[in-house]
């Protein structure tokens, strides 16, 4: 038994004399040092790439949001400007009034026509009843003058009529028929110059259509906001005409603000519509804004060449331009993100912007649509002055 303890406690002497020789050698230490660090870097790196994975990023995105291009609908000079270079406005408010007395005289002009018009009609009515009098009093005389004809036709062959009698009564029964034809024609061509369509006039709707142009018109002078938003690049003053259709100035719509961000197509595999962003802005890179993926682009105007590429016309798709020359990139789409919550006074079209995309939750139920579409009824400027026709009963 003590035998035993003896050996045993020789070999544990042993062992640990061969560890501490081992260890005692610096080399073998410089490579545990090295493996350890190693090992770490290796968990670094996967801890990184998959962090990359799950969580895709970019620095290539700018803050975008809908604009309305300020344009007038018809002519003229303006004559009272209700707004500043930078102001906030709201949907409906009064942005600027053009001269509208030459459209005001046009407006006069075409009411006065359809009174006129109304005048006419009348007319055309009194002729039609005048037509239908003539032909009843036609299709009376043809009537009385078919009869005598034939009451004299049967006396002819006792010659208790002369022929020439009988003769002279078919003549005025033809005659009075063909009277009345002329009549009924008469009051065809009455019934059509009236020109009525399903109980309504048309030359009466003509006018009165020539009339609610003109107040349109009329109305065009005074221009509103469609949106809310903020005036940009307000260049203009009282007195400047305004050309019909002629840009003026910009609204910025500030009711959605979204970020435009441009991903490689390689990483957009695991991006879906509805996941969660984390957004910071370049104005304050240190506090994230939430936002959620609307969409991704299906399309982009595509570059073709080796160096200083040139776009095309690109229609209406977007462009994104490479980053290298001689250099196989993947192609970059942009993915639109609406911001969420309040608008912030960092919100400034075109700044830049860093997103980071996380792919792990599950995206938002339903249609995103509705991220587009504040309004669900378009704006309608009032009329100016109110609408005057009366509709043609």
């Amino acid at each position: 038994m003590s035998g035993n303890s003896t050996s045993t406690q020789e070999v544990l002497l042993s062992t640990r004399h061969s560890w501490s020789n081992i260890l005692a050698h610096p080399n073998i230490i410089l490579f545990i040092f090295q493996a350890l660090i190693l090992l770490t870097v290796v968990i670094g790196i996967i801890k990184v790439w998959d962090n990359v994975q799950t969580f895709p990023r970019t620095d290539d995105a700018e803050i975008i949001a809908n604009t309305v291009g300020v344009a007038a609908q018809v002519g003229g000079t303006i004559v009272e400007l209700h707004v500043v270079d930078n102001q906030k406005v709201k949907r409906g408010d009064l942005i600027m009034t053009l001269d509208a007395r030459p459209y005001e005289a046009e407006a006069a002009r075409a009411k006065a026509k359809l009174e006129l018009v109304c005048s006419e009609v009348k007319a055309l009515e009194e002729q039609i009843r005048a037509a239908q009098a003539t032909l009843h009093d036609r299709e009376a005389k043809a009537a009385y003058a078919l009869m005598h004809y034939e009451r004299l036709k049967p006396l002819l062959e006792g010659n208790f009529a002369s022929a020439d009698k009988v003769q002279q009564a078919q003549s005025d029964a033809e005659s009075s028929t063909a009277l009345v034809h002329e009549a009924e024609a008469m009051v065809a061509k009455a019934i059509n110059n009236l020109a009525e369509v399903n109980g309504k006039n048309t030359h009466i709707e003509e006018a009165e259509a020539e009339l609610w142009n003109a107040e349109l018109h009329v109305s065009y002078c005074k221009i509103y906001a469609s949106c809310d938003g903020y005036i940009t690049n307000l260049k203009i003053a009282p007195g400047s005409y305004a050309g019909r259709g002629e840009q003026l100035f910009t609204i910025v719509d500030s009711s959605i603000w979204y970020v435009l961000a441009n991903f490689r197509e390689i990483d957009i595999r695991r991006i879906k519509e509805g996941q969660s962003v984390r957004v910071y802005l370049m104005a304050r890179h240190q506090t994230p804004i939430s936002g959620i993926v609307q969409g991704i682009s299906r399309g982009v105007f595509p570059y073709v060449g080796n160096s200083q590429n040139r776009a095309g016309e690109g229609g209406v798709l977007a462009v994104v331009p490479p980053t290298f020359d001689f250099i196989q990139l993947a192609t970059r789409f942009p993915i639109r993100i609406v911001l969420q919550g309040e608008e912030k006074s960092d919100f400034r079209l075109g700044g830049k912007a860093s997103v980071i995309i996380d792919t792990r939750n599950t995206p938002l139920g339903g249609s995103l649509k509705l991220l587009q579409e504040p309004y669900y009824v378009p704006f309608t400027p009032p009329l100016y002055p109110p609408k005057t026709i009366e509709k043609n009963q």
